[in-house]
């Protein structure tokens, strides 16, 4: 099965975070999309946020170590990843995404007339996303993801 390469932000803002209906699952999920070529998982993040929300994030750091030298430099490193089952949409077959998943917070930007045309947009609290129907209006994963952030980063 072909893989892909996607990054993810979860945008957290407050005591909420920001989620788009998705126009072809009609599911509620955070913005992202696929890593273009040459592009670093975390670029790709920040693209997509703008992208899809207006936004411009920066992304919530927890590293281990950073490195920055000659040879050799780190860049944000991702909160979750996940190997993603994505079926068959029109001629494109099934496949997998391999996705980098970042926290991040606005930090500029706007969410426009526009953005708000292209797809539905909206801050949610932790109590409303668990009051969405699993599996039909948000994956049960992105449920229990959100779980984690609002219990660890959001803390």
């Amino acid at each position: 099965m072909q893989k892909q390469f996607t990054a993810t932000v979860y945008i957290l803002k407050e005591d909420k975070v920001l989620l788009l209906m998705h126009p072809k699952l009609k599911k509620w999920i955070p913005p992202g999309g696929h890593i273009e070529p040459n592009e670093l998982p975390s670029e790709c993040a920040k693209r997509e946020a703008l992208e899809e929300t207006g936004l411009i994030v920066d992304l919530i750091k927890d590293e281990n170590v950073w490195v920055e030298r000659w040879n050799a430099s780190s860049f944000e490193r991702p909160w979750l990843c996940l190997l993603e089952n994505i079926p068959p949409y029109g001629s494109q077959p099934a496949h997998q995404h391999i996705d980098f998943i970042y926290l991040g917070r606005p930090i500029g930007g706007t969410i426009t007339e526009e953005h708000l045309a292209q797809t539905a947009i909206r801050w949610f609290t932790l109590e409303e996303v668990l009051s969405l129907a699993p599996d039909q209006e948000i994956f049960l994963e992105t449920q229990q993801t959100l779980q984690k952030v609002f219990s660890t980063a959001m803390a």
